[in-house]
């Protein structure tokens, strides 16, 4: 019987920032990527039969590191509009403020801080390890529709906590 594909969860070109974690999910087995020594083919996709997986679970949550950025970003330009505000008659003549960059980075600082939510699989293993994979935290609408198929099919395995 031919394995099909349930989800890919990572492409191809996203690879070296998911090392040793879920490139997708199929129906007899999960496929993992590992780091080969090679030019040519840096990745190799390890074939994990779901026999050897005893439960998986889901979590989404927020994206700490994400989160804090988005708020030093923030602070960091309040600063400069607080700075900008207060010693405006000591500046130059020609002095030029580039207000459209500023409120860019305001969106981005925002975006970060409010919106920054991720998907998250565990699938433990009989032998006591564990793999999982992470969607990175701008991700979490993309991979939405592959995330609600591979639940649905762990749900009919029965491996959902």
């Amino acid at each position: 019987m031919e394995e099909e594909s349930i989800a890919i969860l990572t492409s191809p070109a996203e690879y070296s920032h998911h090392i040793g974690e879920v490139a997708s999910v199929g129906s007899q087995s999960l496929k993992i990527i590992r780091r080969q020594l090679s030019v040519k083919e840096p990745y190799n996709l390890e074939v994990v039969p779901f026999s050897a997986v005893s439960r998986a679970e889901y979590k989404h949550g927020l994206a700490p590191f994400r989160i804090v950025a988005g708020v030093l970003l923030i602070v960091l330009l309040g600063g400069i509009f607080y700075f900008a505000g207060l010693y405006w008659d000591s500046l130059g003549g020609g002095t030029r403020v580039p207000v459209g960059m500023l409120g860019l980075a305001g969106l981005y600082g925002l975006r970060w801080a409010f919106m920054s939510r991720r998907h998250c699989f565990d699938f433990h293993l009989h032998n006591g390890g564990r793999i999982g994979w992470k969607s990175g935290s701008g991700d979490f609408k993309y991979k939405q529709r592959a995330v609600d198929h591979v639940l649905q099919f762990l749900r009919g395995k029965g491996l959902t906590i």
